[in-house]
């Protein structure tokens, strides 16, 4: 059998490169010391608003701003009507030019829920959200609600979780199990599916066929995005601190 030695050549440089790189990463990772700073009570998201300080949302309802330098923890009021069942309360949060997002489980009544979002301009003793998106059909569960936030450009990327219903994400004509594309006032972009050949989807969708999308990354253009969340803010049996 012939073998291509440039090609050998080539794939021992790039394996050396990539061994250089991991020796580094596992260097630098040794010397890392994380100090507690507060204890929290189930985590769920968080969101710098500087520097020094930053938004957590508790699944149980509580949004509290925390400033790393003094370790001084306070209690943020808000106006959700949210209902904290299973995976279900306050979600995410993100902060974003003096504004605040954030999605949770609605109380939809008679057990029924459903992971919204609500919008509100940010003040350090009380958040007065107001509804931008509601996912249609609310559900009596508590599993699988998303939920993560993202904004690029003027666009807020939210994910909703299929509630334990399995092929409901295959349904563009229900919000469970999908990405959802929203301007961020809570109006709907024209360039979403919905308009450009998919008209019997509904007018946030902009994926379906997601499962539990519970955690991603914005790199560049791209969103990558992942079934699982990071621990510390979705086990029962996990650490309930923040770190640094």
């Amino acid at each position: 059998m012939v073998v291509d030695q440039n090609f050998l050549k080539v794939s021992k440089f790039f394996i050396s490169i990539f061994l250089f790189l991991v020796s580094i990463n596992v260097s630098l990772a040794e010397n890392l010391i994380f100090k507690k700073i507060v204890d929290l009570n189930d985590p769920w998201g968080s969101t710098f608003i500087n520097n020094n300080e930053l938004l957590i949302t508790e699944k149980s309802g509580k949004i509290k701003l925390i400033n790393l330098n003094s370790k001084k923890i306070s209690e943020v009021n808000h106006n959700l009507n949210y209902l904290e069942h299973g995976q279900g309360g306050l979600l995410d949060i993100l902060f974003k030019d003096s504004f605040v997002y954030i999605s949770y489980s609605e109380n939809r009544g008679n057990g029924k829920t459903s992971t919204s979002i609500a919008k509100a301009k940010f003040d350090e003793k009380k958040l007065n959200f107001k509804n931008i998106f509601q996912a249609n059909p609310p559900i009596n569960s508590g599993y699988h609600f998303g939920s993560r936030l993202a904004i690029k450009d003027n666009f807020l990327f939210a994910s909703a979780g299929e509630r334990g219903e399995g092929m409901i994400a295959q349904d563009p004509t229900k919000h469970p199990g999908s990405i959802i594309r929203i301007n961020i006032d809570g109006s709907i972009p024209k360039d979403n599916p919905k308009f450009q050949g998919k008209s019997d989807w509904l007018p946030e969708i902009y994926q379906i066929g997601i499962r539990n999308p519970s955690n991603w990354s914005k790199m560049e253009a791209r969103f990558y995005k992942s079934n699982t969340l990071l621990g510390a803010f979705y086990c029962n049996k996990c650490n309930n601190y923040l770190q640094r």
